[in-house]
């Protein structure tokens, strides 16, 4: 082999250059496809009219699946009980359409009305309270603030119809891409319910069979973790939510309809969601009385306390493995670049990210060891679903 020279030492050696190379040709290649992007435009267009039926299939998929497994092995077809639960599904979404829309149109109607009432009350009652205080102007600023994002967020609400009417191409196409996601994305579901095992090694069979196994334990690593977490929290959702009525019904909490709602709704987003669902319905009680404010407080503490030592635990199991700090970053970061996308999907998509990347480290050390093992080898090496899990 032949030596180097003292230049090449002091770059660093060939190992460094070649990884120079590497990377200035990488980039070379961002470059370039950055100045042809325009072929790439039919695909965007693709993409973005796929993306939302399959993620809703996805979701679909992972909160049937259990129970389509369940009664196959209790000897039902596939085929059957998977009809017999979308039958049953839609009946049940047909009887809830009709008998709760109107109680809930009629609600968030007086909700959006009163809401900024209730929103200057209570700044006024703030700021009489800290009045004469060393806090009372941080206190009165953050109250005006509060007070024109709401007149201004229930303004623009107020005006939708106006602006429908004004726009209706736009509303066209939204409707129109809501109905196709509606229709599409539980066909996609069906099938990859009723053939989920064909489907997946259909998949397998396209990739070179060196690398099948490692692609088998991949998918059943993101099966396991991101099945695990659209599952759990859409199951934790509708949980907390229907908690949350009876609880409200109980105190007698106005809006009780659509309070409870925006509360399953946001109990989607970890950490975040429950804590924004509670300003609402915080505002709205001590505005109406302190004892209903108390009551709210109690039965919040007793449906949270319930989500969090019984309900999620028990739904999501211990299979995703992401620390809470690490969520609450997530979250933060995602929902600034892809906004509400970001903060629902934010979480399964760092996931992802991670096993492949967890991955393609494992390669790396097992490339590593090949050459330089003898010095000091990495240890672990092997990627598993197992081994990701015991890991973490």
């Amino acid at each position: 082999m032949k030596k180097e020279t003292k230049w090449i030492q002091f770059l660093g050696g060939k190992g460094l250059i070649f990884t120079l190379v590497v990377f200035l040709l990488i980039g070379s290649t961002i470059s370039i496809f950055q100045q042809i992007s325009f072929i790439f435009h039919p695909l965007q267009i693709i993409f973005k009219i796929m993306i939302n039926p399959v993620i809703f299939a996805l979701i679909l998929y992972y909160l049937f699946n259990p129970l389509v497994n369940y009664l196959e092995h209790h000897g039902i077809k596939r085929t059957y009980s998977v009809s017999g639960i979308f039958i049953i599904s839609i009946g049940l979404i047909s009887l809830g359409i009709i008998a709760l829309v109107p109680i809930l149109e009629e609600q968030v109607k007086s909700l959006s009305s009163h809401f900024p009432k209730y929103v200057d009350n209570f700044t006024h009652s703030t700021i009489q309270f800290f009045k004469n205080s060393p806090v009372e102007e941080p206190i009165r600023l953050a109250s005006t603030r509060i007070q024109t994002f709401t007149n201004a967020f229930f303004d623009r609400l107020g005006s939708y119809y106006t602006q429908a009417l004004a726009g209706v191409s736009v509303v066209f196409s939204t409707l129109t891409t809501v109905a196709l996601t509606m229709i599409t994305a539980p066909f996609i579901a069906f099938f990859l319910l009723k053939d989920d095992h064909k489907f997946f090694e259909s998949l397998l069979a396209i990739i070179p069979p060196r690398f099948r196994e490692d692609s088998r334990e991949i998918g059943k690593t993101i099966n396991n973790q991101v099945g695990a977490y659209l599952k759990g929290q859409v199951i934790v959702s509708i949980t907390v939510g229907f908690l949350t009525f009876l609880g409200f019904l109980l105190i007698q909490m106005p809006y009780t309809g659509t309070l409870s709602m925006i509360t399953g709704f946001l109990a989607i987003i970890p950490y975040v969601g429950p804590i924004v669902a509670f300003i609402p319905s915080a505002i709205i009680a001590i505005i109406s009385s302190l004892n209903l404010f108390i009551r709210l407080c109690v039965v919040w503490m007793i449906v949270q306390s319930l989500n969090g030592h019984f309900i999620s635990p028990q739904v999501m199991g211990k299979n995703l493995v992401v620390h809470p700090l690490t969520i609450i970053v997530i979250l933060l970061v995602m929902g600034d670049l892809l906004g509400i996308f970001g903060l629902l999907f934010g979480i399964p998509m760092y996931v992802l990210i991670k096993i492949c990347i967890t991955y393609l480290f494992k390669k790396f050390k097992q490339r590593y060891n090949n050459y330089y093992g003898e010095i000091a080898p990495y240890e672990k090496t092997d990627f598993s679903k197992k081994n990701y899990l015991d890991k973490q």
